[in-house]
């Protein structure tokens, strides 16, 4: 598979159609998030309980959340790349039903303007999520880390402004 332009993710993202993911009602379930945080403390505890803590996904991906991930995932420039404060809380604290949901639809090339040097790959994976009466995207960031001991690790997540249906 040709891999995809590293900057093209987010973007690509809006091409997704809620079949992608299954039978729009099935989605649609898929889609509800069962935790709600009201600030970034209600997120951090939450997160904290997954640390290194094996999450499955769909595809057979195990990752693991680190607490230089829930750093990352509750970082300003995180929750900057997210359309709204609350999706980002909201997809932040169902991590690991998201990831548990989603898919890898395109393979990506490393982003060359960051240090690679310890990465042999990064993924973006996708799964839906149920915000304001709406199915949105969103997006996680898998590092897969040179370093057998660092595994693979949910680094990063963001809330795309990409309505599914």
């Amino acid at each position: 598979m040709k891999k995809e332009p590293w900057d093209s993710s987010t973007e690509k993202a809006k091409s997704f159609k809620i079949s992608d993911f299954g039978i729009p009602d099935e989605v649609r379930e898929m889609a509800k998030m069962p935790l709600v945080a009201t600030s970034f403390l209600d997120a951090r505890n939450i997160l904290a309980s997954l640390v290194d803590k094996p999450i499955a996904g769909k595809s057979g991906l195990y990752a693991t959340i680190s607490k230089k991930s829930i750093k990352e995932i509750l970082s300003g420039e995180a929750v900057g790349k997210s359309f709204n404060l609350k999706a980002h809380l909201k997809a932040a604290v169902n991590i690991e039903k998201l990831f548990s949901n989603a898919i890898e639809k395109w393979e990506f090339e490393l982003d060359p303007n960051k240090n690679n040097d310890s990465l042999e790959d990064r993924k973006y994976l996708y799964s839906p999520m149920e915000y304001d009466s709406r199915i949105v995207l969103v997006k996680l960031t898998i590092m897969k880390y040179k370093d057998i001991k660092a595994k693979k690790r949910l680094y990063s997540l963001h809330a795309i402004d990409a309505d599914l249906g």
